[in-house]
């Protein structure tokens, strides 16, 4: 096999083996004492996928440390990353949870937690918002 061909394939599988690790870092969110998200809602953030899909690659995740799935899909996935990390950012230390709970008072989101307004808008756009407004409130 030429170099192309072996760069291609190494690519591949390190697109595999995050994609897997963000599939278990995004199960190890659900429970109620972090983003406090079902397997239902995981599965409307995550694109409308169903539960037996979701279930699916938490258990290839988990047994070949690898998982394939489609751009929009990735592109929802690094989403949710970065959604976590500007809330991180964002948040004074132990709420990092908390903020992703609570109302949010700014116009787009009406009163809402950023855990409502993706639920009821999950759009790579509306997913968009809830980042930059919490990269808007990142304290250099």
């Amino acid at each position: 096999m030429n170099d192309e061909g072996t760069n291609k394939n190494t690519s591949k599988e390190s697109a595999g083996k995050i994609i897997a690790t963000v599939v278990l870092w995004l199960e190890e969110q659900c429970p109620q004492d972090r983003w406090d998200l079902s397997d239902e809602q995981m599965c409307v953030l995550l694109g409308g996928i169903t539960v037996s899909t979701w279930n699916q690659w938490k258990e290839t995740a988990q047994i070949n440390d690898s998982l394939q799935v489609d751009q929009d899909t990735i592109d929802i996935l690094a989403m949710l990353v970065s959604i976590y990390k500007m809330i991180h950012l964002s948040s004074p230390p132990g709420f990092k949870y908390d903020f992703f709970k609570r109302p949010i008072h700014h116009p787009t989101f009406n009163g809402k937690s950023a855990r409502e307004f993706m639920l009821e808008n999950p759009s790579l756009d509306d997913f968009l918002k809830v980042r930059n407004y919490f990269q808007s409130r990142v304290m250099l």
